[in-house]
């Protein structure tokens, strides 16, 4: 605990460091603060064109920027298996901060109105989704992501194919962190 990381980062580090050695781990995460500071890796870009994008690139620039540097090393399905790796933590650990243990009983306890304003704030986190609401009762929640920024912005960088890793970390938390919540 002697670098002042959030929980993300640290959950990061300890990928990195379990896949790389903890001196490699912390070389390429200097190095990654470094471009991230320079800009990248949407230096090229226009600047974002609302709230939700600049909070969506803030959210996967690091992650396409270990992808591209581990790429420089390793070939691309390893560093695309490790980056996913890396990003599976950090969902993670955003998940557990962001929506918390979540908890069937208080939730059928809930009023409509507190059980859909408590839905609605739950989902205004995820500024890079748009969601659509299907179903809000005491003992479903549905919903549909109709789009989500993530995918556009790794084209947009050249690593499309680096996609798919976000939903791969909303998954596992789905499923299995939060075992009766369905994801498809």
């Amino acid at each position: 605990d002697f670098l002042p990381l959030d929980k993300e980062s640290k959950a990061a580090l300890k990928v990195l460091q379990r896949e790389l050695g903890l001196f490699s781990a912390l070389k390429i995460g200097l190095h990654l603060k470094k471009r991230e500071q320079q800009g990248e890796p949407f230096h090229h870009l226009p600047d974002p064109g609302n709230k939700k994008e600049a909070l969506s690139r803030k959210q996967i620039g690091p992650a396409i920027l270990l992808y591209q540097e581990l790429k420089k090393k390793h070939s691309q399905k390893e560093a695309l298996r490790i980056t996913q790796e890396v990003i599976i933590q950090r969902t993670l650990v955003f998940l557990r901060k962001t929506i918390g243990p979540i908890q069937r009983e208080k939730i059928a306890r809930m009023t409509r109105g507190e059980r859909e304003g408590w839905v609605q704030k739950t989902g205004d986190q995820f500024f890079n989704a748009k969601m659509e609401w299907k179903e809000i009762n005491e003992d479903k929640i549905e919903f549909d992501v109709t789009a989500c920024l993530f995918p556009a912005l790794c084209a947009r960088t050249g690593v499309p194919e680096l996609a798919p890793a976000f939903c791969k970390g909303d998954a596992v938390f789905f499923g299995t962190v939060e075992p009766d919540v369905v994801f498809q």
